[in-house]
Order: structure tokens, then sequence, then C-alpha cells
């Protein structure tokens, strides 16, 4: 029997298992309207970025323009609407699906958690990537026609000054970075999906991991004098949510040389909560 499971399993194509869970995704009323998020959180984003420039000095990087909006606009939303968006993601579709027997379904169907987990994985990610996208289309847009468009303006942590076409190219290496942060941090909610004993468990353990994630360099912040630059920005970007909020502009500027150190954090994180998540689930499916 178990040799007959095991050739279903084989048989089932995961292209298949992907698009079904593509599909049911979209199913869901919440991701229906988190569809919306990335055009209404860029306005949100141009509307504050706007007020800001009156506060600020033109030759500051903090001061949006044309060019740099779709990076300072992502800067405030990164580590709250789309980090808030996964989170929900990966709670609606393995935490409350397996405690509600959904997921061992799948089972009937000749396919293994292990996959159907690749699965779901793979179509929330797509999900976050494409809303990515439709944010970053909307802030060029944005701040091509509602902001200054100068003929040059300065990158983050003294990397330089830019034209608008440059600024683009930077844009773009800044949201490919952006891009490979937001998977890992799914990978980390989708093992505490997986842990979960339900919805609402998962979502607060999952808030939980990203205040600890801000309070311990905040409290890092303390012993700052006490620590060498280096080795302090290296312990400060030891924190997830500090690289998707600020790191991703040091490492794009190489700042202390975290180029390398913040690439090595992130496969970390991935390394270790994507190896307990399968772990996980091979389990089960060893006892399901």
């Amino acid at each position: 029997m178990s040799l007959l499971v095991n050739e279903n399993i084989e048989g089932v194509r995961f292209a298949r298992v992907l698009e079904a869970e593509w599909r049911r995704l979209w199913k869901r009323r919440p991701v229906r309207l988190m569809a919306l998020t990335a055009p209404a959180a860029s306005l949100v984003s141009a509307k504050y970025l706007l007020s800001q420039n009156a506060l600020l000095d033109p030759a500051l990087p903090e001061y949006a323009t044309a060019g740099n909006v779709p990076v300072l606009a992502l800067a405030e939303m990164l580590v709250t609407a789309f980090s808030g968006m996964m989170l929900v993601l990966a709670g609606l579709t393995v935490t409350e699906e397996y405690r509600g027997g959904q997921l061992r379904m799948g089972m009937l169907r000749a396919v293994s958690l292990t996959r159907i987990m690749a699965a779901k994985w793979l179509a929330c990610l797509s999900f976050v990537l494409i809303q990515l996208a439709l944010y970053f289309l909307s802030s060029v847009v944005i701040g091509r026609f509602g902001f200054p468009n100068p003929a040059s303006y300065p990158l983050f942590y003294e990397a330089g000054t830019v034209s608008y076409a440059q600024g683009i190219f930077y844009d773009l290496a800044y949201y490919g970075l952006a891009a490979l942060a937001l998977a890992v941090l799914l990978t980390v909610f989708f093992w505490i999906a997986t842990i979960g004993r339900s919805s609402t468990a998962a979502l607060g353990t999952g808030i939980g991991f990203l205040l600890l994630s801000y309070a311990a360099p905040t409290l890092l912040n303390y012993f700052r004098p006490l620590l060498d630059a280096g080795v302090y920005m290296r312990m400060y970007f030891l924190s997830l949510l500090m690289i998707e909020w600020e790191g991703l502009a040091a490492t794009l500027a190489n700042l202390h040389g975290l180029a390398v150190w913040n690439f090595g954090v992130l496969a970390g994180y991935a390394i270790l909560f994507g190896g307990m998540t399968a772990w996980a689930w091979k389990r089960r499916d060893s006892f399901e």
C-alpha cells in the first residue's frame, strides 16, 4: 500500500500542485483584498514623503525626488505592509488549512505534505513579488509626476550621486534585495505557521518575532559607544527586520563591508528556518 502511495505521489507533477495552490490562494477573500495593497500603500507613502520634504534639506538623501521615491516609499512599507501581508498569508495558507484538516486532504490526492508546503510557499512568494512589482511601478509613476526631478541626487551612506536614469537602476537593485529579504522572511513565517496551533497563535508569534527583531537592535544602541563601528553594524544587522529597514541601502553601499555579511545573515535565516520547516513537514508525512 505504501509503495502504491509513493508511486502516486511521484505521479503528481509539482507544477500541477503549484497551480492548484495558486488558485486556492486567490479563492480567499482576504487575499483578493490584499491585491489592492500596492497602489494604495504607494499613495500613502507618497503623501508622507511630501510632508517630510517640507522639513528636510534638499541636499539630504532622505529628501524625496522623482528618482528615489521608489526606494524611500518601500523603506516605509517593507517592514509594515509587506511583512504584515506575508504573515497573514502564512497563517491563512498553512496554520488554518492544516488545523482545519484541509491539508490532510492532500494525502488522499496522493500528494505529500512537504510538496504541498513547497507549493504554498512559492504561491505566496509569487503573490508578494507581484505586489512588490506593482508597488515599484506605482512609485515610479508617482515620483515622476508628483516630486521634484533634479539633475542629480545623493544616495544613502555617501554612496555618491546619480541622475534619474542611473537612479532607476539603483532602485531596481534595491527592489531585488528587498525581494530576497521578503523571501527569507516568508520562510520564517512559514515555520511559525507550521508550529502554530491556531491562526491567532501564529499571528501573535509572528508579531512577537517582528517586535523582538526591532527591540534587540534598539537595546544594542545603548552599548554603541563601547563597540567598534564595524562590530556594532554587524550585530545590528543580525536582525532580519533591520536588514529590511536599513540594511538594503547599506548592502548596496557596502558600508563597513556589510554586503557579504548581510547576504550571509539572510542565508543563515533561510537555511535554519527552511530546514526546520522541511523537517517538520517530513515528520508529519511519516505519521499521517
